[in-house]
């Protein structure tokens, strides 16, 4: 054995509970990863969510990359203001968020775990818009439409969740402080404004949070709530002019009275929209259809008081069945509800089921840019639901800060002649048949106004 220097001994080893905690990591000498966790409940239909169209995923009830996709949408909407170019911002955002691999690799700083707990039944029911024959139209009807049976492509009704699933969501984010706190925000946002599945602006597949809501709810549905939840006022007016990615930053957001009851808050906020946008209640010029007559009144509205309808009239010389009372100029302020906007005129006379109407046959109004057309542009309305520490909700109006797309214009699909620049709410030479329209630049405006005049609506922002 060698000789040891005098004075010379090896160190003690330490115990095992003396040893430091060992930091996760998602790669050797990696960040430290810091994980977030929230208990969630899903308080509203689901519509879709699975791999396939119409269709609610019976295995992967809730999917990590949907939830990622959603995650992602609201981060955006959090801080794309703070970047002055798509470039920087599309770095910041792969970066955190994962794209698609290179030689510098394009892993995303964030995982994202899933474990179901509980599964709300399915619903495979007919959705009935209007009432009648004893039964009363669907609740959230307007926002379900889309998962209507169609008889003339044989088409069933799409099932969809009921409310009830409740899943444990678990993120590691590997990154610095920054990161965390943006990955936070990004999935409160998320819990308070966005949902699970599709049609989510409309307020499908809202959620609430089960257990500790510390942290991942307002107290109240204030600005100064908010601000303090997310540590800053998201609503704060931006430096910049917005593109054609929604932002918190200059948007407005309406909500009412409280309620304990999830699906009546969400039902009260939709029908603001569809009230506005279909509705038959009022003075004559004040509401957005004339009421149904005879038989019909307590069903379907009569004639549109907004000018689409008749303008395609115009265009597609459809003048016998109704005399149009709007003139020929373009004008298709539904479009800044979000686009396409597909629909066909009623041409059966219900008294005898025959067809009786000489009406334009079925249309959809897109948008294009130059010469290219494009018929997908998500609404910068968002109505639903909004959760609050005290277990109530609030109906919620939220209308994001969004420019229309550069040089775009709103067309009617195969017709010439028909473009109109976004936010033509009234033709030259027209008069405003729905007043909520007249003096108005823009739709936010006239929405908002007539909300608050109608409803009573408390301004959060602006």
């Amino acid at each position: 054995m060698a000789n040891q220097s005098p004075g010379y001994s090896l160190p003690k080893a330490p115990k095992y509970h003396e040893l430091p905690t060992a930091k996760p990591r998602a790669a050797r000498s990696g960040p430290e990863l810091v994980e977030l966790r929230a208990r969630l409940e899903v308080v509203t239909p689901i519509l879709g969510g699975s791999h396939q169209t119409r269709a609610i995923d019976d295995v992967d009830v809730i999917r990590a990359p949907s939830v990622r996709g959603h995650l992602r949408c609201w981060w955006r909407a959090l801080y794309a203001a703070q970047y002055t170019n798509a470039d920087a911002l599309h770095q910041r955002e792969s970066a955190l968020w994962g794209r698609a691999a290179t030689d510098d690799g394009g892993r995303s700083a964030v995982e994202i775990r899933v474990c179901v707990d509980r599964t709300g039944g399915t619903d495979n029911s007919e959705i009935r818009l209007y009432p009648g024959q004893g039964q009363q139209a669907t609740p959230g009807a307007y926002a379900l439409w889309p998962a209507r049976a169609e008889t003339r492509t044989n088409t069933p009704t799409a099932p969809r969740r009921q409310p009830g699933t409740q899943f444990q969501l678990t993120l590691k984010v590997a990154g610095t402080e920054k990161d965390e706190a943006e990955v936070r925000n990004a999935l409160r946002a998320w819990i308070l404004f966005g949902g699970y599945g599709g049609r989510t602006r409309r307020g499908l597949g809202s959620l609430k949070v089960i257990g500790d809501v510390n942290g991942w709810l307002p107290t109240a549905a204030t600005r100064e709530a908010l601000t303090s939840l997310f540590g800053f006022d998201i609503f704060a007016a931006p430096t910049s002019t917005p593109g054609d990615v929604p932002w918190f930053g200059g948007a407005a957001i309406h909500v009412g009275r409280a309620d304990r009851n999830a699906q009546t808050a969400w039902t009260t906020a939709l029908d603001w929209l569809k009230e506005f946008r279909q509705g038959t209640t009022g003075q004559q010029g004040d509401c957005a259809r004339e009421p149904g007559t005879g038989k019909a009144q307590s069903q379907r509205p009569s004639i549109s008081n907004w000018p689409e309808a008749d303008k395609i009239r115009r265009i597609k010389n459809k003048t016998n069945a109704h005399a149009p009372r709007h003139n020929a100029t373009a004008a298709w302020p539904r479009a800044g509800f979000g686009l396409p906007i597909i629909g066909q005129f009623q041409k059966t006379d219900r008294s005898n089921n025959r067809n009786a109407y000489d009406e334009p046959g079925p249309f959809e109004l897109r948008w294009r840019a130059g010469k290219v057309e494009h018929d997908r542009l998500a609404s910068p309305l968002v109505v639903k639901a909004l959760p609050l520490a005290d277990g109530t909700f609030v109906p919620c109006a939220l209308w994001l800060n969004r420019a229309y797309p550069a040089n775009g214009e709103v067309i009617l699909r195969g017709a010439n002649n028909s473009q109109a620049p976004f936010d033509r709410l009234v033709a030259n030479g027209d008069t405003a048949r729905f007043s909520a329209l007249a003096n108005k630049t823009s739709l936010r405006q006239a929405f908002l106004d007539w909300l608050h005049a109608r409803y009573q609506t408390t301004v959060v922002a602006p």
